[in-house]
């Protein structure tokens, strides 16, 4: 723990025996081997850090800032290191203005007043920014105490001829995020041999969790606690049991470290494919190490988006992916990422998960096109279909992509140390990937990665069953961790991974993270991208900035949690009920509401206790055109005497009429399921009590759209017809499906 001190010039991090003093005036870092602050620096205590992850710029005019670590949490001991994961982090403006921010209290000195924020539009921007970078940062970083190295597997740990040097001079360097933000310390370490290596860890963003495993038959799996993502589960009892004629009262320890790579780093929509250097978007490396006694065993897997280059606009909830160069262009980096791939685990085999129809098949094809040429005897290229295989919900037909890899799998084998000793070592790596390398992937990657834990299991003599619940956890808990990192919800199908099963509540969580990812990538993707960019030393598009309505979005979690609460009962509905949702806002009142569309009903959820379900067979009419006084265009749905008029919450005016007009699709859609006919109207709406559209009265019909029909009502009955017609073509839209 270091006290952070303001004095004339300079604040200086202390801790009795070192220091640092790092300028208000250029920024510059110099360590120190000073004792004592002497009285007449006049020095002022802000409070207390556990260290430092680096200095970062948000804007080109604006100071640096120091990036200090306020708060940890312990996570396990890996290596004879203590492990931490980074809680939170402030910044300090390394300027002579009176610096505004929260440092723990030091229990030696009071706290000084807090200075002033400016409201220019520049500190506005870079507040965003360092706000978003503070969000994306906390409990997602992790660091070693004490030279501890986390970021090299163990096969290549012990293969290390550095182990005598600090752990940032041996670290993997596409690990070690927060290098940039140490390049001064860095620089100014050959002056100060020695003094630098308190101040330079280095930082890996990722997931570690370690679950004890206590060696009883008689263990009951309900007694594992964990308290979520990042934090170590454990067992609170120790129990002695009888197994091949040893008494044990030892206990195992199970870990998992993910690893991912700060090239290429960024949000899902912002970073797809692969770059010139042969980078891949989403790229992390999975290692489960087993542990008893002095035995280390480990197994490693990867993770990646799809290396060849594509992106996909967002322009709706599921866009097609679009391809941006050709096989040949494509193969170069290619080549320069399985080239990496074979020189570190000597054998590849790729699991492809996209569809082998529709929008994601061009882009499965042409992996394989490229994987083709590439014409390496050290890469094996499968393709499964997951969402064919596993259509309905069938998760357990992955084992037939299991037994497809059983023999390639026990071929790869796994790392086996014993004090240091390499007793065997993994020879080969299996790449997982999907469209996003997250939902599909984390099930595929689990149940590679449990059945080796078998062969983990048997090799130290444990019965397997004692692996089978920590293994669920963790892996539950490295998916929604790696998801939200890169999607910015957990992840997807969680409840299978977690505990084998799916079912209706999994079904709902899994339609809330669609809709809330679909609304960080379009809202807030864009800031969080520039603030990952400038971590990295890169130039972030700042025109691309622009001020989020967050309060809107902070609405959307609790309306879908109260919609969830107000639904059916699973007694009374089906897994495949809720199929599109949306947050919208109601007109004129503004309210934000949910609207769950299900085959039978339309659900609109105003708060945890008031819950209005509409029979699709009553909601007869459409109507999409704008109120009086209104800018942009509402959608109104007519059930009976009932009319709802809203449109999607915090969407660009200029896109409304497109969204409103794919609603409307889906709700015809599965009117036509019900065998009905849907009026899709356009116009100028009016007030919500009355419809003055002309119509004395439309006889809903299968086959027509009714009679006595007002000429000016029909005119327009007639226009939309065509449009409708049009949009039966267009994607379902914006939803969760």
């Amino acid at each position: 723990m270091f006290e952070v001190f303001s004095i004339s010039g300079h604040y200086v991090l202390h801790d009795g025996s070192k220091a640092l003093w790092c300028s208000k005036l250029d920024g510059k870092l110099v360590p120190s081997g000073c004792t004592v602050l002497d009285d007449s620096l006049e020095p002022v205590c802000l409070g207390t850090c556990y260290g430092i992850v680096g200095k970062i710029k948000f804007l080109p005019e604006s100071p640096d800032n120091l990036v200090l670590i306020t708060d940890v949490h312990y996570v396990c001991r890996h290596n004879g290191h203590s492990v931490y994961r980074i809680d939170s982090i402030v910044m300090l403006p390394l300027s002579l203005e009176t610096p505004y921010l929260d440092l723990p209290l030091c229990p030696s000195h009071s706290r000084p007043p807090k200075g002033e924020n400016t409201g220019d539009t520049d500190a506005k921007i870079e507040r965003k920014l360092e706000d978003e970078f503070v969000k994306w940062f906390e409990k997602s970083f992790y660091y070693a105490e004490d030279g501890g190295d986390i970021t090299h597997s163990l096969s290549q740990s012990v293969s290390l001829d550095t182990k005598s040097l600090p752990s940032w001079q041996r670290a993997r360097t596409e690990y070690f995020w927060n290098e940039d933000m140490l390049e001064s310390l860095i620089e100014v370490h050959p002056h100060f041999p020695g003094a630098c290596d308190t101040w330079i860890v280095p930082v890996m963003q990722g997931y570690i969790e370690q679950i004890r495993v206590p060696l009883s038959s008689t263990y009951d799996v309900t007694s594992y606690h964990s308290d979520g993502p990042g934090n170590p589960g454990d067992v609170t009892s120790n129990h002695t049991d009888v197994i091949n004629g040893a008494c044990r009262e030892e206990a195992a320890t199970l870990t998992i470290i993910s690893r991912r790579s700060k090239h290429r780093a960024g949000t899902r929509f912002k970073r797809r494919g692969i770059d010139e250097n042969g980078n891949p978007a989403n790229y992390v490396e999975t290692e489960q190490v087993l542990c008893l006694g002095s035995e280390q065993l480990s197994y490693n897997i990867v993770r990646g988006s799809v290396p060849v280059y594509w992106y996909q606009p967002l322009t709706n909830y599921r866009p097609k992916p679009v391809i941006l160069r050709t096989p040949e262009e494509a193969l170069v980096s290619f080549t320069l990422h399985m080239d990496s791939l074979i020189a570190r685990h000597s054998r590849v085999v790729i699991v492809n998960l996209l569809d082998a129809v529709g929008k994601e098949a061009p882009l499965g094809d042409e992996y394989a096109r490229v994987a083709y040429m590439y014409n390496n005897e050290h890469l094996t290229y499968i393709a499964f279909d997951f969402n064919d295989y596993c259509a309905g919900m069938k998760f357990d037909n992955v084992s037939v992509l299991l037994k497809e890899l059983n023999a390639t799998a026990s071929s790869f084998g796994f790392t086996h140390v014993v004090n240091d000793q390499v007793l065997a070592r993994q020879e080969g790596a299996i790449r997982v990937n999907c469209m996003d390398s997250l939902d599909r992937t984390n099930v595929v990657q689990g149940a590679i990665a449990t059945q080796c834990l078998f062969s983990q299991a048997d090799a130290l003599n444990i019965p397997r069953e004692l692996m089978i619940a920590p293994a669920k956890l963790l892996w539950a808990n490295n998916g929604d961790a790696i998801s939200t990192q890169y999607a910015g919800t957990a992840a997807l199908k969680g409840d299978y991974t977690r505990t084998g099963e799916r079912g209706v509540a999994g079904m709902m969580r899994d339609g809330v993270s669609s809709m809330t990812r679909m609304y960080i990538n379009v809202f807030r993707d864009t800031n969080r991208q520039a603030a990952i960019d400038i971590m990295q030393g890169l130039e972030p598009d700042l025109a691309d900035i622009r001020d989020e309505k967050s309060e809107e979005l902070d609405c959307i979690p609790a309306l879908m949690d109260a919609g969830t609460a107000l639904l059916p009962t699973p007694a009374d509905t089906t897994v495949h009920n809720i199929f599109k949702s949306w947050i919208t806002q109601e007109w004129p009142s503004g309210a934000a509401t949910a609207l769950w569309l299900t085959p039978k009903s339309l659900s609109i959820v105003h708060d945890r206790e008031n819950l209005d379900t509409l029979p699709l067979s009553n909601c007869d009419r459409i109507h999409i055109g704008q109120p009086p006084d209104c800018l942009g265009h509402y959608l109104r749905l007519t059930c009976g005497r009932l009319t709802h008029t809203l449109r999607p919450l915090t969407l660009e005016t200029h896109k409304l009429k497109d969204v409103l007009m794919k609603m409307a699709h889906c709700i015809v859609s599965s009117r036509d399921d019900l065998g009905l006919t849907t009026h899709v109207l356009h116009g100028p709406l009016s007030k919500p009590d009355t419809l003055d559209l002309g119509i004395d009265r439309i006889k809903c019909s299968a086959n027509s759209f009714g009679t006595r029909i007002a000429a000016g009502a029909k005119r327009m009955i007639g226009e939309a017809r065509g449009v409708l017609d049009t949009t039966r073509s267009v994607d379902s839209g914006l939803g969760s499906s």
